[in-house]
């Protein structure tokens, strides 16, 4: 049996490890009638059926799964309370920006963001399902993400709120995030994984998207006023319905031009 690819000592011997968490792709299956069947766009456009989020056998320890459950766990309930911004004006500062918005998040850290994040490009990156074939980081920024999430997981949830002011990132990743305004049947999007450039990669998880660059001069430049916002508030970038459909849709055709064009107008 081989050895954790987490912490690289214990026998990997978990099965059925989910490389995106489950609650990340629920809405994949709704549909009216109710659907046992999503769709996943590969990076040519070929669509394929898939029954339930992507797993995998013996990549991790059971120890290891343990402390991805409880960032997950605890994510999971913090992207409820973002679903419900509008109901919770106390804890979210909405950032205006024309039809599109940015959503600061006054109860999320953004390390408690990053490492939510980097658990799931981590784990897309290193994964041998074929959903995830064209999202393949650096070996080297491979390595850097395994060192920091190993060093910042926990299996107690005090012991995980308490080292988040204290973690430190040398990974040289930059991540940027993007919703819909709303969440109904209308705002649904796709699930898919996609090297975007040569140094620019984007998760598309139904609800969210998750763009990740390994070089800062890749970064587009309309993505300046959410790096002027972000400091140690999470910050999203909400989208319109309508700016949303054409961010997944297009994202299908030309992901270069979506980004460079349609990330944030001014």
């Amino acid at each position: 049996m081989p050895k954790c690819s987490l912490c690289l000592k214990a026998q990997a011997d978990k099965r059925n490890s989910h490389i995106i968490p489950k609650f990340m792709g629920e809405r994949l299956f709704e549909a009216k009638p109710r659907s046992t069947q999503g769709i996943q766009i590969d990076i040519t456009g070929k669509q394929r059926k898939i029954q339930s989020i992507p797993k995998e056998d013996f990549i991790f320890c059971s120890n290891c799964e343990k402390r991805f459950a409880r960032i997950e766990h605890y994510f999971s309930l913090k992207l409820k309370s973002v679903h419900n911004y509008t109901n919770e004006k106390d804890n979210f500062k909405l950032h205006s920006d024309g039809s599109n918005s940015i959503l600061e998040c006054f109860k999320i850290s953004q390390n408690a963001l990053k490492l939510f994040n980097y658990s799931m490009v981590w784990r897309a990156s290193i994964s041998n399902h074929f959903l995830f074939e064209k999202y393949k980081l650096p070996k080297t920024y491979e390595e850097k993400l395994r060192e920091f999430l190993n060093t910042n997981l926990f299996i107690s949830h005090s012991n995980l709120l308490s080292n988040l002011d204290e973690i430190g990132d040398d990974t040289g990743l930059y991540s940027y995030f993007f919703k819909c305004k709303v969440r109904n049947e209308f705002s649904r999007g796709y699930f898919s994984t996609y090297q975007i450039g040569e140094n620019a990669f984007g998760l598309f998880l139904v609800d969210l998207i998750v763009y990740t660059y390994t070089d800062k001069q890749s970064i587009p430049s309309e993505f300046k006023i959410i790096s002027d916002i972000q400091d140690k508030n999470a910050i999203i970038v909400m989208y319109s319905v309508e700016n949303w459909k054409k961010l997944n849709k297009e994202s299908i055709a030309n992901f270069n031009d979506i980004i460079v064009n349609k990330s944030i107008q001014k």
